[in-house]
């Protein structure tokens, strides 16, 4: 009998999200907010484990605030043994016509300029790249490289389980339980980071290998396809519409299947590891993310 379960998405509140994913997810839920918008669902938990990804959808109605995470090393230095850093990445699903996002120093700045920065000597976020983004765009989103994603994005993302984050600036949202992190964003920052924007995700059918480096491991296998894939333990698996060809509505498509576990679009569930079978649907994408050994 497989071991593969279907996760309940567990509902975040954020100050920047909004109506899309209570809307697209429906009554099958957990949730911890009964108002406000939602920025976040998650398929896991950011603490109690060190070898089971972390994926959230992000409905991003607002600006998040430019942030950095740490590497392993560092989380263990400032946080204490056992603790981990934050390797993250993205598959943009929806994107506005003009969205964006800001990823690493632009490479016009000067290093030393951007120190100075993020210590508080002017504003950081001139001094960071603007990159357009669009369905189908994977991004990889080391430790040590600053970011913050932009209005008018739903995005598929995969973690280290941990929700350490040092926010640079918050856009004049400083408040008690949004306090900035200027010590340790110093200490985390990757002065030399760039954006790392990855291959598109891919048209044809078939298992395709999106991101292997660092913390993360990440394949999409792209409809119509059936098969076997080998899959870690704990692996998570995310039935999304393919943003090459639809925009992700839950409910609107066929649902895809992992041993046997059926997943409507936008639903996620964590595999048993080893031979798994799967079936994806024309139009439909099968994103599973998990951490490397």
């Amino acid at each position: 009998m497989s071991d593969t379960q279907r996760i309940q998405p567990h509902l975040v509140s954020r100050v920047w999200g909004g109506e899309r994913l209570r809307a697209l997810l429906g009554d099958a839920v957990t949730s911890d907010a009964t108002t406000g918008p939602i920025g976040e669902a998650w398929f896991g938990a950011a603490e109690g484990s060190t070898t089971h990804a972390l994926v959230k959808l992000l409905d991003v109605r607002e600006r998040l605030s430019v942030q950095v995470h740490p590497s392993d090393a560092l989380a263990r230095e400032l946080h204490g043994a056992g603790e981990s850093g934050k390797h993250e990445a993205w598959v943009i699903l929806e994107a506005a016509a003009d969205a964006t996002i800001l990823l690493g120093r632009d490479p016009s700045v000067d290093p030393v300029r951007l120190a100075a920065a993020l210590r508080g000597d002017e504003a950081i976020e001139p001094l960071l790249a603007r990159v357009s983004v669009q369905p189908g765009d994977v991004i990889n989103v080391p430790p040590g490289l600053l970011h913050a994603l932009m209005p008018g994005l739903l995005v598929w993302e995969i973690q280290q389980p941990t929700d350490r984050t040092y926010r640079v600036a918050d856009w004049g949202r400083d408040s008690a339980d949004r306090p900035l992190h200027r010590v340790e964003a110093v200490q985390a920052t990757d002065l030399g980071a760039v954006a790392q924007r990855l291959p598109r995700l891919p048209e044809a059918p078939g298992v395709h290998t999106l991101l292997d480096a660092g913390a993360l491991h990440v394949v999409a296998v792209v409809g119509p396809w059936s098969g076997t894939i080998e899959a870690p333990r704990g692996a998570v698996a995310t039935h999304v519409p393919s943003p090459l060809h639809t925009a992700p509505r839950a409910g609107r498509a066929d649902p895809a299947e992992c041993d046997g576990c059926s997943l409507q679009p936008l639903s996620s569930a964590r595999l048993g590891g080893g031979a798994t079978t799967a079936a994806v649907p024309a139009g439909g994408c099968l994103l599973i993310g998990s951490l490397r050994a």
